[in-house]
């Protein structure tokens, strides 16, 4: 892609999975026709080093970034993003904002355990993260490859403030089968359990006869990117209209059939969401914070260290 752009030009830098970018852009580009969109996607580990590194060296050509909470946070305390809270973010539930205005959740990714239905029982399933630690797991426990996957560094933050460094280190002894992408993996049959499972994946893939399923869990991690504007920014307006329109109903409702929504209000028409959604009622929900975030590359390096260091 080319890295020059002209005063209508936006360019979105994007770490979730692209399937709804297309339909996305389309609609921006009907509602705002004087503005060129492009865009670039890679998984989210790599992504933000890249990023970082352009940032630095006064080359990243991008006007606003998707990414997870924690990595938000990064590029935020680093001085790189300028504060944007979109008004079409006010219905948002509280857990979607940065609490500095710097962002707001586009959409919601929970987290939870899942398991290879053909290969364990339900009855068999860990009902407790700390049920992880058994001996009958060592060697059968699969995890989303932390040097390419988000979710597997972000669900190791969680844990670390919520479960201890103690209980991280016991589990890296449990020989975890780290590999990317993990839910697919799991469906062909590395491993018993993964943890740190994207539910609506599990969900999909269960819809094509995978057999794979998930359990709600005491501690219910929802990730999902949030929308920043970049202090570089060569176009902020068009930056801007492009937040905007995320989280506007419109964008909203082309996201939900893709993602589960944030707005309120917004019709969840896939099936698959609403079972998810339904799961998911009464779980206390528990999102990225900035103290989650506060050592994000540290956290991330000592991920891999530790669950992923004899693979690599």
């Amino acid at each position: 892609m080319s890295q020059s752009q002209t005063a209508s030009s936006l360019f979105v830098y994007s770490t979730p999975p692209p399937r709804f970018i297309e339909e996305l852009a389309g609609a921006f580009r009907k509602r705002h026709p004087e503005i060129e969109t492009r865009w670039d996607h890679a998984p989210a580990a790599p992504f933000l080093k890249r990023t970082l590194e352009e940032i630095e060296q006064g080359r990243c050509p991008a006007d606003v970034m998707m990414l997870n909470r924690q990595q938000a946070e990064v590029l935020k305390r680093r001085g790189f993003l300028q504060p944007y809270r979109s008004p079409e973010s006010a219905p948002f539930p509280a857990r979607c904002h940065d609490p500095d205005g710097f962002g707001t959740q586009v959409f919601m990714v929970p987290f939870s355990l899942a398991y290879n239905t053909e290969r364990l029982a339900a009855p068999d399933v860990p009902r407790r993260y700390q049920d992880l630690l058994e001996p009958r797991w060592s060697g059968k426990l699969l995890f989303p490859d932390p040097a390419r996957s988000g979710s597997g560094a972000g669900w190791y933050m969680i844990m670390k403030e919520r479960l201890g460094e103690a209980f991280l280190r016991r589990l890296a002894m449990q020989n975890l089968i780290c590999k990317h992408p993990a839910e697919e993996c799991l469906a062909e049959g590395d491993g018993l359990v993964l943890i740190a499972a994207i539910v609506d994946r599990i969900e999909r893939l269960k819809t094509k006869g995978a057999p794979v399923d998930w359990t709600p869990m005491p501690i219910m991690m929802v990730g999902g990117p949030h929308a920043v504007l970049f202090r570089h920014a060569r176009n902020p307006d068009a930056g801007k209209k492009w937040i905007d329109f995320l989280h506007s109903e419109e964008g909203q409702e082309i996201m939900s059939r893709y993602h589960i929504p944030n707005r309120p209000g917004v019709t969840i028409h896939d099936p698959v969401f609403a079972s998810v959604l339904r799961r998911l009622e009464g779980r206390a929900l528990t999102p990225f914070t900035a103290k989650d975030a506060a050592e994000y590359e540290a956290d991330l390096s000592e991920c891999v260290r530790l669950f992923a260091g004899k693979q690599w």
